[in-house]
């Protein structure tokens, strides 16, 4: 029983599994480590944080499963793809969320 569950086909499934764990959970040490005091900041900043571990959770769930020997390239590539774009906008709209609220205090701040 065990002799089957030793192949090399399973220890690189494994292996992969283990490595996509690791990564997820180092994208993930920021935030419990370094929160923000301020609400809106500390949402971005976790907000962040998880659509990296997501990035990461998908792609190495692709990798584990087509190492497994499934076919999972249509399905995987058109999620991974989605939660890239996401990401992308998610990080551009906080950007410009957070100049224009700093533009403002700084507007604010020069007008008395």
């Amino acid at each position: 029983m065990i002799e089957q569950l030793l192949t090399p086909q399973n220890m690189s499934v494994g292996v992969m599994f283990a490595i996509t764990i690791l990564f997820g959970t180092v994208f993930w040490w920021p935030v419990t480590r370094f929160p923000r005091k301020d609400g809106l900041l500390n949402f971005y900043w976790v907000g962040f944080w998880a659509f990296l571990g997501m990035i990461t959770a998908m792609s190495g769930a692709q990798a584990t499963l087509m190492l497994a020997g499934h076919d999972v390239d249509s399905t995987a590539n058109a999620l991974l793809n989605a939660l890239t774009i996401t990401f992308v906008i998610f990080v551009v709209f906080a950007w410009f969320r957070l100049v224009l609220m700093g533009a403002g205090k700084m507007v604010m701040k020069f007008r008395g």
